[in-house]
């Protein structure tokens, strides 16, 4: 198999890969990781990889002259074309040049990496690679021009949410769904949102019958640290990039409008608005006696995993503006942690609000949210308990690495015979 990410294991981007890789290197001979955006050459492996696995870097750099040289291809290239053909009448939308430089660059980007792939199995039986792109990206592409070269290949993506929802792009437009849809195998969407998504918004470009919903999955936690009914602060977590999407300020404002508990609050990550989220935080929760805030920075995955089993977590939040089903609540419903959600993308497949934690609508105020916190705070130990208990029942029902990644090897391996 070979498998084309984005900077993993060198990033923090795709903590989930490395679950998953533990069972496709059990239903595979050879499992090779081609790197397509690896962002620095000196940054060690952040995440642990079997040492059976191997490495490729094929990160693409494309230049301001190499883009240039190409702009012959928006008038002259069939595919670019057609791409424009279907953004007017299948998504009804207008040509604007943000569009005209999105497929142009993925375009470009996908055939450098046909041409290193080609290169990578040059010599050896097309029938006996599996070729997988992680993202519904450029990557992706560049597996349908494989496979169009090479039909025995098996050739398949996953979708999350970036790479999926529309409205989560700068230009409300994703390249090329036509052809990454209809060109590979299979799509597995990680969520039943997704797969509706999918369905309804290329109704008319995409075959339905390649389109698998395949969940992630995190691994089993043998022992959860046992609740403490004693005194203490209400101790809330969160865990994603400090970005604007994550709208980490929201849950900054919310607590500003907690009066009446103690809340002990840490957020794992960082990001672009890493500075502006603390000095926000100082402004607002400084003065507040009854609040504590933590930034300990973007930390490994198992460090977070660790912190929950060693301490007592009350509630996780997390209020982004967009988003699949994070696995950072996976994460913690793993622990039978309740979260604190906003209804966007696939959450309420998760968050099931009023049993498995709550959902606030995506304009949520930050009065609402400190509602929610206080709540939690205040329900009586059975209902609390109950709660927790099916947090934990819905990850080992739908989101259990022990279940969801055996069946997916299991079907991708059947494309073959399909």
């Amino acid at each position: 198999m070979v498998i084309l990410c984005s900077n993993f294991p060198y990033g923090f981007g795709e903590p989930f890969l490395e679950v998953e890789l533990e069972y496709l290197t059990k239903q595979f001979d050879q499992v090779t990781i081609c790197t397509t955006d690896r962002t620095s050459k000196t940054d060690g492996a952040q995440f642990n990889v079997p040492k059976e696995v191997m490495i490729e870097d094929f990160t693409i750099r494309l230049s301001l002259i190499e883009k240039l040289f190409n702009l012959w291809r928006l008038v002259f290239d069939k595919e670019l074309q057609e791409e424009i053909s279907i953004i007017r009448k299948a998504y009804h939308s207008h040509i604007s040049w943000g569009k005209l430089k999105t497929m142009l660059v993925s375009k470009l980007r996908a055939l450098i990496l046909q041409s290193r792939l080609e290169n990578l199995i040059a010599h050896r039986n097309a029938s006996e690679f599996y070729l997988y792109s992680y993202w519904a990206d450029d990557a992706a592409l560049s597996l349908s021009y494989v496979k169009k070269e090479n039909p025995e290949l098996i050739t398949f993506c996953r979708v999350h949410g970036w790479d999926l929802y529309f409205e989560r792009s700068s230009y409300f437009y994703l390249p090329f769904r036509k052809l990454i849809f209809n060109g590979l195998d299979a799509v597995f969407p990680i969520s039943e949102n997704g797969k509706n998504y999918l369905l309804s918004h290329f109704d008319t470009i995409i075959n339905r019958g390649r389109v698998y919903q395949s969940r992630l999955g995190i691994k089993t936690v043998e022992s959860l640290p046992e609740p403490n009914q004693k005194f203490r602060r209400f101790r809330l977590i969160s865990c994603s990039n400090l970005i604007p999407i994550k709208r980490v300020e929201l849950i900054v404002k919310g607590l500003s409008c907690v009066n009446n508990l103690e809340v002990d609050w840490t957020h794992f990550g960082d990001g672009s608005e890493y500075q502006r989220i603390v000095s926000k935080s100082k402004k607002l929760l400084g003065p507040k006696e009854n609040i504590e805030y933590h930034f300990p920075g973007r930390i490994q995955n198992w460090k977070v995993l660790e912190y929950y089993s060693d301490h007592t977590v009350d509630l996780f939040i997390t209020l982004s503006r967009y988003d699949g089903i994070p696995v950072s609540i996976m994460e913690a419903m793993s622990f039978g942690i309740p979260a604190l959600a906003t209804d966007v993308g696939g959450v309420s497949e998760i968050v099931i609000n009023g049993k498995t934690g709550f959902l606030l609508d995506q304009e949520v105020e930050p009065k609402d949210v400190a509602e929610v916190i206080q709540g939690v705070a205040k329900m009586p130990v059975d209902e609390y308990s109950a709660m927790r208990s099916e947090a934990k029942n819905i990850w080992g029902t739908f989101y259990s690495a022990d279940i969801n990644y055996p069946a997916f090897c299991e079907k991708v391996l059947s494309l073959d015979k399909s």
